[in-house]
Formats: C-alpha cells, structure tokens, sequence
C-alpha cells in the first residue's frame, strides 16, 4: 500500500498538491480518517458526492479552515458528524491507532491529532476567544481597507457603520443579500 501510494505521489506535479483534498489523500495515507477505509483517489478529486472535506472543529462553532482543522471522509461520515463535537467515541476509539501513526510519522501535526481524539467539548471559554480573534481580524482588515483607500483617495471620508445600518440600507433599498452579487457588510 504504501508503495502505491509513493508511487502515486511521484506522479503529482508540485503545483497539484496545492489541492486540498489531494494534500489531504496523501497525509492520509490515502484513508478516510474516520472509518481508515481506502479513499479512491480518483473518485475523490472528480466531485463532491462520495468524499467531503470535514471540520473537525464545526464551522458553526468555530472557523478554522486550517489543515489542522480539514480532513478527507466519506460524506456519509462527515452527514453523520454534522456540527457535533468532539467526534464520537466509537470513531475515536477505532482510529486512534491511525491517527497515532499519521502524528508519529509527521503526516499530521499534533494539535490536529488532539481535535480528532479529543473528548470534551469545546468550552465557552474557547468559544469566546475564537469570536475575539475573529472581530480583531476584522477590525485589522477593516483599518487596513481604510488606510488603502486613504491612501488612493486623499479627498475621500470614511465614514464607519454598523452592520445593522448596512442591514437596513439593504432592506430599504430592496437588494438581496448575497455576497456573490453584492459584498454589504
């Protein structure tokens, strides 16, 4: 098995390894990581309807969309895990073993071993630092924004607004919300 999957490996160009699930197939030794079954890689990179790229961490909860956060599962698994957290006892008990020789050969790091054979709930306290991490990312981005358009015009005031006026402006200008055609917020 794992000549094959070298082998597979070898085939790659650099540039195609940037694919997730493809990075993904191969730190994985080519395994689904919560049942160890063979992943058919072709399979996997031709759509989305029998392999997902899961959360461990729910996106509900927390968004991380670090690899230390991603892993390649049969969609059937990822349905099932949904937005729960920690990932389920049999899972864990079952792949332990795995996921331990993914850590113990560099393949995975240790934080992303530690969220998949995690047992205890995320805590309130982690919860409230991730929304604190997230709304000083976007008081960073927002200044930054406000500094380039400064900077590309001079003669421009910048007004801040709260998202619930973007809301209502919105509203009474009746436009859809959808980010695809227009980014409000």
């Amino acid at each position: 098995m794992q000549l094959e999957l070298y082998q597979k490996l070898e085939q790659q160009d650099e540039s195609s390894l940037r694919r997730d699930k493809l990075y993904l197939y191969f730190t994985q030794m080519g395994k689904c990581m919560y049942s160890g079954e063979p992943i058919d890689l072709e399979t996997a990179l031709a759509g989305d309807d029998v392999y997902d790229i899961d959360h461990i961490f729910p996106r509900s909860r927390i968004k991380d969309d670090s690899i230390d956060n991603r892993v390649l599962v049969k969609c059937a698994l990822n349905r099932s895990k949904s937005n729960s957290y920690p990932i389920s006892e049999q899972i864990r008990s079952r792949q332990y073993g795995f996921w331990k020789a993914l850590l113990d050969k560099g393949l995975i790091s240790e934080k992303k071993f530690n969220r998949l054979y995690r047992h205890e709930p995320l805590t309130d306290a982690e919860l409230s630092s991730f929304v604190q991490r997230q709304l000083v990312e976007t008081s960073q981005s927002v200044r930054a924004l406000a500094t380039l358009l400064k900077e590309y015009y001079p003669e421009t005031k910048i007004v801040y607004s709260k998202a619930s006026n973007v809301s209502e402006f919105r509203k009474k200008s009746k436009l859809i919300k959808c980010r695809d055609v227009n980014d409000l917020h």
